[in-house]
C-alpha cells in the first residue's frame, strides 16, 4: 500500500463516528465511544428491530444475555420477520432525541425518544462499560 493510499485510508477512517473500542495512539488507554452516540444508535437499533427492519441477531454483541433473550421473546411474540422487500416503502425510525444520565465512569443511562412513521416511542436503557466496550444491561420500550 502507498503512503498516499494510506493517507487518504486513514483521514476517512478518522472521519467516521467510532462506536469500536479503538487503541489509543499513545498506546496507555483504549478510547471509549462517547455515551451519547452510541446510546442513541442502541436506541435506534431496538427500534428498528421491534419495527421488523432489523435482524434481532444484531444485537447480541451489544446487550447481556438476559436483554437479548426479552427482546428476542418480544421479535417473535409480534411475529417479525426482515425482508429486503418492502423496506424502500416502510417509514425508518429515526432518532428525535437522546439524554444521559451518569451514575458513574462505567454507567451511562440513556432515555432516547425514536419516531417511526407518525408514532413515538420511548426507549430507556442501561449501558456498563465490560471490556472496553458499552452493553446494554437493562431495556424498557414504552
Amino acid at each position: 500500500m502507498t503512503s498516499a493510499h494510506q493517507e487518504i485510508s486513514t483521514s476517512i477512517q478518522q472521519q467516521r463516528v467510532r462506536l469500536d473500542v479503538v487503541p489509543a495512539v499513545d498506546g496507555t488507554q483504549p478510547l471509549i465511544p462517547e455515551a451519547r452516540a452510541w446510546g442513541g444508535r442502541l436506541a435506534q437499533a431496538v427500534s428498528e428491530v421491534l419495527a421488523g427492519d432489523r435482524p434481532v441477531a444484531q444485537l447480541v454483541r451489544f446487550t447481556d444475555e438476559d436483554v437479548f433473550v426479552e427482546l428476542n421473546r418480544r421479535v417473535r411474540l409480534l411475529g417479525l420477520t426482515t425482508t429486503a422487500t418492502g423496506r424502500g416503502t416502510k417509514d425508518r425510525c429515526a432518532l428525535q432525541s437522546v439524554r444521559v444520565c451518569r451514575p458513574n465512569s462505567e454507567v451511562a443511562e440513556i432515555a432516547a425518544h425514536v419516531r417511526h412513521g407518525g408514532r413515538s416511542r420511548a426507549i430507556a436503557l442501561r449501558m456498563e462499560l465490560r471490556r472496553n466496550r458499552w452493553v446494554c444491561t437493562a431495556l424498557e420500550v414504552g
